[in-house]
């Protein structure tokens, strides 16, 4: 069961290792969240910070990359998170109101 358990963990970080080397540079007008505060502050956002902490506590899973991308006037947070059972799931998040 713990050898079980244990092959889920280390396929579901592989998983989401490869996901997240996969998505970030392509993103055209997306920065690392912790590059984006001048962008945050100048527009008012909601922080890096505080979306990992929305995102955590409604999805139960621990945020693992995320980028902040804008696309005219609107900004989203595009989120990967681990769920607790080693699902891997990708999210946008409005970066003005944290809703997904």
């Amino acid at each position: 069961m713990v050898r079980r358990t244990m092959k889920q963990i280390a396929l579901a970080l592989f998983t989401a290792v490869i996901l997240t080397g996969a998505a970030a540079p392509a993103q055209a007008g997306c920065v690392p969240w912790k590059s984006a505060g001048a962008l945050i502050s100048k527009n008012s956002l909601i922080s890096g910070g505080a979306i990992y902490g929305i995102v955590q506590a409604k999805t139960g899973g621990k945020v693992i990359s995320a980028s902040l991308c804008q696309n005219g006037s609107r900004f989203v947070y595009k989120v990967v998170v681990l769920g607790k059972k080693g699902d891997v799931r990708k999210l946008n998040v409005d970066a003005r109101t944290g809703r997904f």
